[in-house]
């Protein structure tokens, strides 16, 4: 049984039938309800509208979103929220199974076809709330004269060896977090089941890449890190078993 007392889920509907939209809030506070989660569930039925709100950084873990919407369409919301948050899981309610294929491109976590919705977007629901759950206690520990804490391994894009310390670069700032240990031992603290050399000097997180080619590692926020071109046989593998076992779990 799912049980996250600890956080608030986020949780933002979007969907241009007021009807729809409400459906799917009532099907949300109940599965959440059942699960003992704690929720904060919004309804915007004006995808612009709720697009304007998205620049005053609003929180969103996960997103219901309907694909064929007047103002902005579903797949321009996914994309922007994705550049903003790479980590909020996206679930399109659809008619049309087709549009499967484009949203694989945007990383979506699940598709739900409005016909059979109820039960669907539930389980969707609630296979969320167990990975956002399984991330959070996912964090580095950080420890520094001037401060110490947990940061979410979710939130770490890559880390960079500079000189004899690590340099961590994340989602949270355009600044890196810098530690004094060397990048050997921080990969070592890490889980080695997401984070991978991508060349002598940096180690990054596959859970947050975008693509990756002979020349340069891409991250899902946009930061493009070189890669070593020996080692791209080796980061391509562990990338294909990575995905391959994230579709799996998923």
């Amino acid at each position: 049984m799912v049980n996250i007392m600890n956080m608030v889920l986020h949780c933002t509907i979007c969907d241009d039938n007021s009807s729809a939209a409400q459906q799917a809030k009532k099907i949300a506070e109940r599965a959440f309800y059942e699960k003992n989660i704690s929720a904060d569930i919004s309804v915007y039925t004006d995808s612009s509208q709720f697009m304007f709100e998205l620049d005053d950084n609003k929180q969103i873990d996960i997103l219901i979103l309907d694909i064929e919407m007047p103002k902005v369409s579903g797949f321009e919301i996914a994309e922007y929220v994705k550049k903003l948050n790479p980590n909020c899981l996206i679930i399109f309610m659809t008619s049309h199974v087709n549009y499967a294929v484009d949203g694989y491109k945007l990383d979506i976590f699940r598709f739900v076809p409005k016909q059979d919705g109820d039960y669907r977007l539930k389980t969707a629901l609630l296979d969320a709330a167990v990975v956002i759950d399984l991330e959070s206690k996912k964090s580095y520990f950080i420890e520094r004269h001037d401060m110490c804490g947990m940061l979410p391994c979710k939130y770490i894009l890559y880390i960079t060896k500079r000189g004899k310390n690590s340099e961590i670069y994340h989602l949270k700032s355009k600044e890196p977090i810098k530690i004094r240990k060397p990048l050997s031992v921080v990969f070592e603290e890490l889980d080695s089941n997401e984070f991978i050399y991508i060349s002598r000097g940096c180690i990054a997180n596959m859970a947050n890449v975008q693509k990756v080619d002979r020349r340069e590692w891409v991250c899902k926020n946009g930061d493009r890190v070189p890669i070593s071109a020996s080692l791209y046989a080796e980061i391509k593998e562990k990338l294909l078993d990575f995905w391959g076992r994230k579709i799996i779990c998923d």
